[in-house]
């Protein structure tokens, strides 16, 4: 990977990664849709059954999407991932084993030759990533004619619940200090609108859709608060600030506890698929 290349954000993101390698896992492997499963199912069940499938992930983190593509799978899918962070990739091999390909790559310049790959997937990196035209023309590169890509990104807090109080009482810290909040969202995939637009018809794919979904958990407060820290906002904080938050965010679940002393967590994702046109 050409560190050169690499924009203030992505600098930052590596920095946070280099020091929680796992956290995106760790938030929401254990958040369940209503129907029981997780965000990783919804992308890893666009894997065709049957033939043989070649699936790239895309901003791969510690490959929790690629073991679960490998549970459903097994053999019938050869699987590769790809992050800048190669903190990440070693996570991610440490968990999948020697026999997976990792690529330390960023997206906007996939290592792959064209049309090779059957299905690209991406687990809320997608809206991280920086020039998304570029990002899109590479997918659509390696991907074949016919291949499927989907990807999960970030719509906010889906109810007035314990992950609703965190970002408040972080946009009340940041109002109080005079902070901007972090930028790392590019606007391309702040709407599914924008999104659909750089996967229509002149990117050369075809059958875009949205689906808006929600996962969620319940944690004890003190745990809840140890998972807001996974945040990249808790990173970019001053100590003060961070405890600021979380005086303001501990004090605002306390109501919402249920019997058990848990909150519940809920955050709201979009999934965007489309098909590469033959």
């Amino acid at each position: 990977m050409d560190a050169a290349a690499l924009s203030p954000n992505e600098r930052f993101l590596l920095d946070f990664h280099r020091s929680h390698a796992g956290a995106t896992s760790a938030f929401f492997g254990p958040a369940r849709t209503p129907e029981g499963g997780d965000s990783y199912d919804r992308l890893a069940a666009v894997v065709p059954e049957g033939d043989e499938a070649v699936v790239l992930d895309l901003g791969c983190g510690d490959g929790l999407l690629l073991d679960r593509i490998r549970q459903r799978r097994g053999s019938c899918a050869r699987l590769i991932g790809l992050d800048m962070s190669a903190d990440e990739l070693a996570a991610a091999a440490r968990r999948l084993g020697p026999e997976l390909r990792l690529l330390n790559e960023r997206a906007q310049a996939i290592p792959l030759p064209p049309a090779s790959v059957d299905v690209v997937l991406s687990h809320m990196a997608l809206m991280l990533m920086g020039n998304p035209a570029s990002v899109i023309a590479e997918i659509h590169r390696v991907l074949r004619p016919g291949g499927v890509f989907s990807a999960i990104v970030d719509r906010g807090p889906a109810s007035s619940d314990g992950f609703a109080c965190f970002v408040e009482a972080l946009r009340r810290t940041l109002r109080a200090t005079g902070r901007q909040p972090l930028q790392l969202v590019h606007p391309a995939f702040t709407s599914p609108q924008a999104l659909l637009a750089h996967l229509g018809e002149a990117a050369g794919f075809s059958d875009a859709r949205v689906e808006e979904l929600a996962v969620s958990r319940r944690e004890p407060p003190a745990r809840l608060w140890e998972l807001m820290l996974l945040t990249y906002d808790m990173a970019y904080l001053s100590p003060g600030e961070v405890e600021r938050v979380r005086r303001d965010f501990l004090d605002a679940v306390e109501a919402l506890r249920d019997a058990e002393g848990t909150v519940g967590c809920s955050i709201g994702l979009r999934q965007f698929t489309a098909r590469k046109r033959g």
